[in-house]
């Protein structure tokens, strides 16, 4: 095969998501991760066993189709896996056991390979303090929070990247918190002696020098786990231990969270990461085009940036298309082509996120019924998600004001003091913060 697996791959996605639309697309496919290549087998990683089986069962034949096209070669196929990404426990100076249990570390997530800017520059400086001195008395635990796809999940890695490296007396334990809950569950089994099998679940983690959480949120609402990361949490602070948690929001923003869980959570640093600066995103592209070996001239990466504002992860996914053109098609990288590219690679997002869709989701969370919130009535029950559907189109469509008030029987100008309202109420109050947090990330997932 004359080009790299991954590339194409990520060609055939991109054509997978024009004949599926993106709608269905980004239900099943849009998490799909490139993992192997070998033997004429493509393993394609995907997030949840659910949707692992799914697309083996209704999309594994569309998806052999398109890369058999692509490298002309009819006997490749495809097999879709859920491999946890998120348990990693290491020790330095015993290889074996290091390679086994290191294999979710991603190579690339070290402090050296992350961009600074005035958005982690804080995150960035504490994570690197840590690593270098276990349980570093002001941050512990060190607990980062922001949006998805800003590099969390980096930084949380490269501690345990430089803990793998540097100090071989050291261990680390790094364990997404979906994965804590479902251990602790499948420990709780009464058919497999299940004393025994939650002393080993809690063993693996009492002996570790660095806990790294991901995503600690999803603890919410689990009493019974959150009562043994309570106790594991008290048992490893005591003994001098470094905790590392994740968050997509700040502790007292995490409902519903024991008390005594946010409050040990607020007892050491907490840091958010915001979305990168103009010149933040520029950098962050330049590195990844140069591990592409792509050269682009300076007006085409700021259009990129100017262009790709959201995340991290969105700027690492214009730049995997662009090497999958350039390499497969033989794409020329002219300014106009790019845009082209760019123009279909987000207008599937803007398309899918359309505005009975939002509104329909809207309605749903705050009990209401979508069509009253085209309507005239101004009770407060319906104003207030009316003009929250107002904000959310703004904020994630390309609609202009004059279409969003068509589309609500009102004009931009009432379109406009909603954006504000909603603005005004989200710098003022968390619990409403959070709630349009919650409604972004259902629209989006």
């Amino acid at each position: 095969m004359g080009f790299l697996p991954e590339d194409i791959l990520n060609l055939c996605l991109d054509r997978a998501k024009k004949l599926m639309g993106s709608e269905l697309y980004n239900s099943w496919l849009s998490n799909a991760s490139f993992r192997s290549f070998s033997n004429g087998v493509f393993t394609v990683g995907l997030d949840s066993e659910i949707r692992a089986n799914f697309v083996s069962h209704n999309y594994k034949d569309k998806i052999e189709e398109l890369l058999r096209e692509v490298t002309n070669d009819n006997s490749v196929t495809v097999v879709f896996t859920h491999v946890p990404e998120i348990l990693s426990i290491g020790k330095v100076g015993n290889s074996s056991r290091n390679d086994t249990f290191s294999n979710f570390l991603k190579p690339s997530y070290v402090f050296s390979r992350f961009v600074q800017g005035r958005n982690n520059n804080l995150a960035f400086a504490v994570a690197k303090a840590i690593a270098h001195e276990m349980g570093y008395s002001s941050a512990n635990p060190f607990f980062i929070y922001g949006g998805v796809g800003l590099g969390k999940t980096h930084l949380v890695q490269a501690i345990a990247h430089h803990v793998k490296k540097e100090q071989p007396d050291k261990t680390f334990c790094y364990i997404s918190s979906e994965e804590f809950v479902n251990g602790f569950v499948n420990a709780l089994d009464p058919n497999n002696n299940p004393r025994k099998k939650m002393e080993t679940f809690k063993n693996r983690f009492r002996n570790t020098h660095y806990l790294i959480m991901d995503d600690v949120q999803f603890l919410a609402g689990k009493e019974g786990t959150q009562d043994l990361f309570f106790h594991l949490f008290n048992e490893l602070y005591l003994r001098g231990r470094q905790i590392v948690l994740t968050s997509d929001r700040p502790p007292h923003e995490i409902e519903p969270l024991e008390e005594r869980l946010i409050s040990r959570f607020q007892s050491g640093m907490v840091v958010d990461i915001k979305p990168p600066e103009l010149e933040t995103r520029i950098a962050i592209l330049k590195q990844k085009l140069s591990d592409e070996n792509i050269n682009l001239n300076y007006d085409i990466i700021y259009y990129l940036a100017e262009t790709v504002k959201s995340n991290v992860r969105q700027l690492e996914g214009v730049v995997n298309i662009l090497a999958a053109n350039i390499r497969i098609q033989n794409m020329e990288m002219s300014l106009e082509n790019v845009q082209s590219i760019i123009t279909e690679y987000l207008g599937a997002f803007s398309k899918r996120l359309n505005p009975s869709l939002i509104t329909k989701t809207v309605g749903e969370y705050f009990n209401v019924n979508p069509t009253a919130l085209k309507g005239k009535q101004r009770k407060r029950e319906i104003l207030i998600p009316r003009q929250i559907a107002m904000y959310l189109l703004r904020d994630l469509t390309k609609l202009s004001l004059d279409e969003i008030g068509a589309y609500f029987g009102r004009d931009h100008s009432t379109v406009l003091n909603a954006i504000k309202r909603v603005k005004t109420l989200m710098q003022k109050d968390s619990i409403f913060k959070n709630k349009i947090t919650d409604l972004k990330h259902k629209l989006m997932n």
